[in-house]
């Protein structure tokens, strides 16, 4: 055995290593006495691999450190631990035990509050923030609240709450950041600049403000400012995938094509986890068509069996040469490694191209069974129906479920055209695109996003005042069931989760595609061909399938200008290709409306 004064100096370096950050170095140092059941060894031993996200083994090290002497500060890391992990439960009980020992114990109501946000347990994460509010009067828990309140949508209660931390308080530039967040997800573009240039101002080191301020100017069309913001972003987090992605999202619809990917391709000559980078990188080659190079990405990352993304990309590159067999094991092979609804939907859609309806509904019904609104299973599930059981089908997508009406005249104007004339006006100037983003499901166009109907225009807030009054009235016209997906949710509470504007060109149109965020989809028609042909016609009911399934459409609609059409946002639909005249263009306001879950339905999921 050891002698007593080694494991001594091995704990002290070890300690004095950790607090120059260098844990990889001092996990080396403690790794000869591992067997020691000594506490401070283990502990420190336990803050090594928790340090280099090794979760298991600081949890193995850390629960003998516990046991052969029980401190608070073994029971926090153990419950952080857990928690990375995803079990939860276990992280809340450590939580609680520690609780019993300090009932005051500041850094655990926040930590507990923390835990229960991340699950959306708004109601508890609240509570839990509350008693730490009454016990501190740093602003942290203030800015908890209002963390609290922007993830169920609340920003002008997170508004409130941001503002009131103190300016002298530690985390107030934390504050202001999330501020600027709720400023942007309102689109008020020019308040969230602000907030995100005072809080670089005062934290240069940070990439968040940068990368949140290149979305901005992103969404206001000020592309060169947008890359610079990306690009100063990607120096303080060179590996980050999220801002690689924006930065090649800019460069696609700007059409700077000789820059796409050389971000990616950069980073990854200095990476050591290269993963994250080489899945960002083929799923890029992915969205923009670009398949021989995705195809290539993947054969060259040695990742190829092993990574779920890289095996759902290989099932799809076998679906555009119709082999869905083999697409459908891809699908497989990766719902293995990790499951994932999406995922699952679309496996079953491989599973209904090849004939195999019973392997494709099982599928759905386990999503469904943990989201009951998941509108892509929903979809999919309905494509089953068409082409097995017509009654199901015609109760799952019934036509009436489509209504239209038209555009009230607001107040102020004349008529109505003399409204959707100013509205067209003022959306011509914000599509700046140069072409679609890369995952959208339109060609031949631009598109408006960054959530339109918050951006702070008079004639935007005027059109989402009416737009919102006119769905109501129309919704009135269908009866709640309290077992159906959809109708369910009549009197449900309900919110817009996401609204933009798509110009059309030339041979412009929507293949097939679904709302995954809303509960119904509006679309709100501003200027339309004028002719009697299929020109830019809706079509609902035809699924994206290849031969031999090819579903007639059971609605469609010309729209004309003014006109609103709503429907279930799990209805398949797609549009003819618009033909275009001199100068012309077809330009729609869509928007999803999501029902608002309650803390127990998002416990269930």
């Amino acid at each position: 055995m050891k002698q007593t004064h080694e494991i001594n100096d091995a704990i002290q370096s070890a300690f004095r290593l950790i607090q120059q950050k260098r844990e990889q170095s001092a996990l080396e140092l403690l790794q000869p006495f591992t067997h020691v059941q000594h506490p401070d060894l283990q502990y420190l031993t336990g803050i090594c691999h928790k340090a280099l996200n090794n979760w298991s083994s600081a949890i193995t090290a850390l629960q003998q450190a516990n046991n052969l002497a029980p401190r608070v500060e073994v029971q926090s890391h153990l419950a952080k631990c857990y928690w990375q992990l995803g079990d939860f439960k276990q992280a809340e009980d450590l939580y609680l035990a520690i609780l019993e020992v300090e009932p005051q114990h500041i850094e655990v109501f926040k930590n507990l509050a923390l835990l229960h946000l991340e699950q959306n347990h708004f109601e508890s994460a609240a509570s839990w923030s509350s008693k730490g509010h009454t016990k501190d009067s740093s602003g942290q828990f203030t800015k908890l609240l209002g963390d609290i309140e922007k993830a169920q949508g609340h920003l002008d209660k997170a508004i409130e709450l941001y503002l009131s931390v103190p300016k002298h308080s530690p985390i107030a530039y934390r504050a202001v950041h999330n501020l600027g967040v709720c400023y942007k997800l309102q689109a008020k573009f020019d308040q969230a600049i602000q907030c995100f240039h005072l809080v670089h101002r005062q934290s240069p080191e940070q990439y968040e403000p940068l990368y949140n301020l290149g979305d901005c100017f992103f969404a206001k069309g000020q592309f060169e400012q947008a890359q610079e913001a990306y690009q100063l972003a990607l120096k303080r987090a060179p590996y980050n995938t999220t801002i690689h992605q924006s930065l090649n999202e800019l460069y696609w619809q700007n059409g700077q094509q000789q820059r796409f990917a050389k971000s990616l391709l950069s980073a990854l000559e200095t990476a050591n986890n290269k993963l994250p980078l080489i899945e960002c990188l083929a799923e890029l080659y992915w969205n923009t068509g670009q398949y021989e190079a995705c195809k290539q990405c993947i054969l060259q990352s040695n990742y190829a069996d092993s990574s779920a993304v890289m095996l759902t990309l290989q099932g799809r590159l076998a679906a555009t040469k119709s082999d869905f067999d083999i697409a459908f094991e891809y699908l497989d092979k990766a719902n293995k490694i990790v499951a994932e609804q999406d995922r699952m939907c679309e496996q079953a859609k491989f599973a209904i191209q090849l004939g195999k309806f019973d392997n494709a509904s099982a599928l759905l019904e386990k999503v469904l069974h943990t989201n009951p609104n998941s509108q892509l299973a929903l979809a999919w599930l309905s494509v089953v129906y068409q082409a097995t059981d017509e009654k199901k089908h015609r109760e799952l997508c019934n036509p009436e479920f489509i209504l239209t009406t038209e555009l009230q005249t607001p107040d102020g104007y004349t008529n109505r055209e003399e409204f959707i004339s100013e509205l067209e006006s003022c959306l011509l100037t914000l599509h700046q695109g140069k072409q679609a983003p890369s995952e959208q499901t339109l060609v031949n166009g631009s598109q408006v996003s960054g959530g339109l109907l918050n951006r702070d225009i008079e004639i935007i807030t005027k059109t989402k005042v009416q737009l919102l009054h006119d769905i109501e009235q129309s919704l009135k016209q269908l009866n709640a069931t309290s077992e159906h997906p959809f109708l369910a949710h009549l009197n449900t509470q309900r919110q817009i989760t996401g609204s933009w504007s798509v110009k059309l060109t030339e041979q412009g149109f929507h293949v097939s595609h679904i709302h995954p965020a809303g509960w119904i989809s509006v679309v709100l028609y501003i200027n339309t061909p004028e002719d009697d042909t299929e020109n830019g016609v809706i079509e609902f009911g035809r699924p994206p399938l290849a031969p031999p399934y090819d579903f007639q459409p059971f609605r469609t609609v010309k729209p004309k200008r003014g006109q609103i059409v709503i429907f279930p946002s799990y209805f398949w639909h797609g549009t003819q290709p618009f033909t275009a005249t001199e100068n012309s263009y077809r330009m729609t306001l869509p928007l999803d409306i999501g029902i608002v879950k309650n803390e127990s339905e998002a416990r269930a999921q």
